[in-house]
């Protein structure tokens, strides 16, 4: 039998119980939820999730969920072939970019300029602002070998440094062991 995935993406302004609505909605059209990403950005809501189903139901998936959201909210539907998943490189492993400091024009662009330059691709990025400073934080990935990662780690605190930013780059596992409250031996056996 055949399965029909869609990719949805919803921007609206936040509220209580709006992804449990949306998580019903899919239920209700026999689906399942197999990968999603939801957060709250300035009061907006974003939600990009992948639903899979048993036969097509992109039209009626589209206008469920419009039915849900406020006028002006953003929602897209968005048929998501098999092809695309497999071909979309997952190699590498996960390291946590970090860069604080005071806030200023062009940090994103200066880390986001970093990291394509070095053949890392960015998965996750969120940032913390208390009004003057703000802390950086993504999973990122290599998708190119690696060949000196410390030369790399270097080249990123003295790159963010210019711009009086701290900045490290570390394994996944690393900065779990000195940010997580959990055995260490626990962590790393993960």
């Amino acid at each position: 039998m055949a399965t029909y995935t869609y990719l949805v993406s919803v921007i609206t302004p936040d509220r209580i119980g709006l992804t449990r609505d949306i998580a019903q909605t899919v239920v209700d059209l026999n689906g399942y939820i197999s990968d999603m990403r939801q957060t709250i950005v300035s009061g907006f809501f974003s939600l990009i999730f992948v639903t899979e189903h048993q036969e097509d139901v992109g039209d009626r998936l589209q206008q469920a969920l419009s039915g849900l959201l406020p006028p002006g909210a953003v929602l897209a539907v968005m048929p998501h072939p098999e092809q695309v998943r497999k071909d979309v490189p997952r190699a590498g492993q996960r390291y946590v970019a970090t860069a604080s400091g005071e806030d200023k024009p062009g940090i994103m662009l200066a880390i986001a300029d970093f990291m394509a330059g070095h053949g890392i691709n960015i998965e996750d990025w969120s940032t913390i602002f208390d009004g003057k400073h703000v802390t950086h934080l993504a999973y990122v990935t290599f998708r190119t070998p690696l060949h000196d990662l410390k030369a790399v780690q270097a080249a990123f605190r003295e790159a963010l440094a210019q711009r009086g930013f701290s900045a490290q780059l570390c394994h996944e596992a690393i900065f779990r062991a000195t940010g997580e409250v959990a055995p260490i031996k626990s962590i790393i056996q993960e």
